[in-house]
């Protein structure tokens, strides 16, 4: 046997990302991609401060800051400021892994919609999706994490790419789409237009993607509720398996399924719980960029899809996401979707 070399460096543990986390395989992607167009991978990985070994670990996951970084470093490098929406539109349904499928296999583009919703933590844990609707459009909002960088827009091109070229031509086309970026108009705006096909202005207040909500009705060609039901499940596995959040924001969402039938999470309630002030916790949330009104509503939606698919008599829905009456839960219902609790089932 070979002998030991003395006083040979003693090992250490690699200490876990800090601060919010974001799937691995994008931080990959990124990689492969600027590779691909001459810019070797160790390069960026030094930049970023990511390692080979924690990336491709199964189900890794690394420092949201990091892919951040990663981002900005491949744009300047590759002199690419649409580097994002070249990544998105170039996603394919396994680079999301189970996600992915789930979307696919999902009933209609809505449902996939609130797939993403209701498990965006696994794609980024300090990055938020929202969606709204109202007179007869829906808008997708993306909120980023933290102060304002160039990552922000490389990942919104990013994120909005996948949806409206990936996403629309599972659906045959989002006619009527239209997007609007924060930030001044860049010299490369015509690209945009080029790579999305969708009207796209700028210097708007939030990233968002505004489209007829006649759209969420279209049928996904790969629909498989079977198939989509296992995927579920085992997403539902992985989210249970991440650690828990520092973000006010998650820790409310987490209180959400117990307190909204008892006290309908009033604010009060959810203050009390997080052992903080009503007022402290509204600041907290509107920090992290949301509100217990959002992400009350949010969790409302999302989960009012996934009971009324499990069968769930329509007075239970109602009760476990703490409405006063099962018309309550019918009007928000309707609202959401533009049709009753019963028709949709």
């Amino acid at each position: 046997m070979p002998r030991a070399r003395r006083n040979a460096p003693t090992r250490q543990p690699r200490p876990a990302p800090a601060g919010p986390t974001v799937w691995a395989g994008l931080a990959l992607r990124v990689l492969d991609s600027a590779e691909a167009r001459g810019l070797p991978r160790h390069v960026l990985m030094e930049a970023a401060g990511l390692e080979h070994a924690r990336l491709s670990a199964p189900e890794a996951r690394v420092s949201l800051l990091s892919v951040y970084t990663l981002l900005e470093e491949a744009a300047a490098r590759l002199r690419d400021g649409c580097l994002g929406l070249h990544l998105g539109a170039a996603l394919r349904v396994d680079d999301l892994d189970a996600l992915g499928f789930l979307m696919v296999s999902s009933r209609t583009l809505g449902d996939a919609l609130e797939h993403v919703l209701r498990y965006q933590r696994l794609w980024s844990e300090g990055e938020r999706f929202s969606l709204e609707r109202g007179a007869g459009r829906v808008t997708v909002t993306y909120h980023p994490h933290g102060p304002e960088r160039l990552a922000h827009r490389l990942m919104a091109q990013l994120l909005f790419a996948d949806l409206i070229v990936n996403g629309g031509r599972l659906v045959g086309g989002l006619p009527g789409a239209r997007l609007r970026l924060r930030g001044p108009r860049p010299v490369d705006a015509p690209e945009y237009s080029r790579v999305l096909g969708v009207p796209v202005s700028f210097r708007a207040p939030q990233d968002v993607l505004v489209m007829p909500a006649a759209l969420l009705a279209r049928p996904l060609p790969g629909a498989d509720a079977g198939l989509s039901g296992v995927l579920a499940r085992a997403t539902d596995r992985m989210m249970a398996g991440l650690p828990a959040s520092s973000r006010v924001a998650d820790q409310v969402r987490a209180l959400l399924p117990e307190l909204l039938p008892e006290s309908g999470a009033s604010l009060a309630h959810l203050a009390a719980r997080l052992r903080m002030s009503p007022r402290t916790l509204q600041r907290r949330l509107r920090d992290e960029g949301t509100s217990l009104e959002a992400e009350r509503e949010a969790f409302r939606r999302q989960q009012a899809h996934v009971l009324l698919e499990a069968e769930t008599p329509i007075a239970e829905v109602a009760w476990r996401l703490g409405y006063s009456a099962p018309s309550a839960f019918h009007h928000a219902f309707r609202r959401w979707t533009g049709q009753s609790p019963r028709t949709f089932r």
